[in-house]
């Protein structure tokens, strides 16, 4: 016993418009990767906090990513106590605060090693066509 030809669904067109919603989040997502990652380090912006570098000048040496004033200030307070300085600088310098940038410093490397990945440079090529 068959179905009545009324009651078949075609799912031909479901296919495709299933197709073409999966293709467009792609999209989206890739844009939104190769957005912050190329973006993601902006010389007049912070790579810490975000905020807008009043005067960029010359990279510090020390630093291995722009720095607001204040925040190089920290990461250079940072250093100091991994280098073994064991009186804190400031009641906040503690171990969760020296873990937090130890953390952070993790995740922008992470992304440094996926920007010069394959991966990215082919990410980055497809959004430009």
């Amino acid at each position: 016993m068959g179905w009545p030809m009324a009651e078949v669904i075609e799912l031909q067109p479901r296919e495709a418009l299933e197709r073409k919603r999966r293709q467009e989040s792609a999209r989206r997502r890739s844009a939104a990767v190769a957005s912050a990652l190329a973006c993601g380090l902006c010389p007049h912006r912070c790579a810490h906090c975000g905020q807008t570098i009043e005067e960029p000048g010359a990279p510090q040496p020390e630093a291995p990513y722009p720095f607001c004033r204040e925040c190089l200030e920290e990461y250079q307070a940072f250093r100091r106590r991994e280098g073994g300085q064991t009186s804190p600088e400031a009641f906040w310098h503690t171990g969760e605060w020296a873990a937090m940038w130890r953390t952070w410093l993790m995740y922008m490397r992470a992304g440094d090693d996926f920007r010069r990945s394959a991966a990215f440079l082919r990410l980055m090529e497809e959004r430009q066509d």
